[in-house]
């Protein structure tokens, strides 16, 4: 535990403290100190590097609310239809986790050809069916980051599903037994019955998958490059080719040292909202 996690934690923060550069690696331990500027140069928006910071954050955000709230709608409804008696059930739910086991260097490489403007699937169909004149480019510029959200939703709603199949095989058949008795409609048993009866594992399914999107790296490297430009930027890319490709070690670890502050947040708030929901239901 700590090789493996306090000491890699606290040599970045050092590093972020320092300005550890290509020239001064060598001999980082003697680098100059710096204090807070990497961390002030790194949302300084006056600079490019601060202005894509924030951005990325921006960016981060809205492909974390989009991929988490459309996954798990499209998980509700699967979770709902997979609930149901039905010929070959069993199949179909071993079948829907493909997405979900398929390595995320296949998947998104797949998608990246998905959404490739000459020879990509998507644009052939939307040219030969006469819906565009012109192929799109799908990897560049502002449509970049929704078909990284894209590829993360095909991509994540099937384990949803799973965690929200299992919820709703524990509630109990007499509650709606009795509610069609009462004379509920399928809307209102669905309302008053299984959303509050998923509200518990659906929170914790939502900050969860929160904490997983926010820290999101192989779908933006993978389908758009070690650069995805400004407009699909996320952290993660940053404080790569910040530290990386620029060579700016002091500078990519304050940067890391901030996600990893934001993250640490999230998982206080889930730890915190796991905690009171498990003793909701010992009560």
């Amino acid at each position: 535990m700590l090789l493996v996690h306090y000491i890699p934690m606290l040599w970045g923060f050092y590093i972020s403290l320092h300005d550890v550069n290509v020239f001064t690696m060598a001999n980082w331990t003697r680098a100059p100190f710096v204090g807070l500027r990497n961390f002030i140069d790194g949302f300084n928006t006056a600079t490019t590097t601060g202005a894509r910071a924030l951005r990325s954050l921006w960016n981060i955000t809205v492909y974390t609310v989009v991929t988490v709230g459309a996954g798990y709608v499209i998980g509700l409804a699967v979770a709902l239809l997979l609930n149901q008696q039905f010929f070959g059930r069993t199949f179909v739910r071993g079948l829907i986790l493909l997405p979900y086991i398929t390595p995320d260097s296949v998947a998104y490489n797949v998608w990246r050809f998905i959404f490739q403007s000459r020879i990509g699937i998507l644009n052939r169909y939307l040219v030969q069916w006469g819906l565009v004149s012109e192929p799109p480019i799908w990897l560049v510029g502002p449509s970049a980051l929704w078909s990284v959200i894209i590829a993360a939703t095909w991509k994540g709603w099937p384990f949803t599903a799973l965690i929200l199949l299992a919820a709703l095989q524990k509630i109990p058949h007499e509650l709606y037994e009795a509610a069609r008795v009462d004379g509920a409609s399928t809307w209102q048993q669905f309302r008053h019955i299984t959303m509050p009866q998923l509200r518990t594992v659906s929170l914790s399914l939502v900050l969860m998958s929160s904490l997983w999107c926010f820290n999101a790296f192989n779908p933006f490297f993978i389908m758009l490059g070690r650069d995805p430009g400004v407009a699909a930027e996320a952290p993660s890319t940053l404080i790569l080719r910040e530290a990386f490709t620029n060579l700016k070690y002091g500078l990519g670890s304050a940067l890391s040292i901030v996600l990893m502050l934001v993250l640490l947040v999230l998982t206080v708030i889930y730890l915190w909202v796991t905690k009171g929901t498990a003793g909701a239901e010992e009560v």
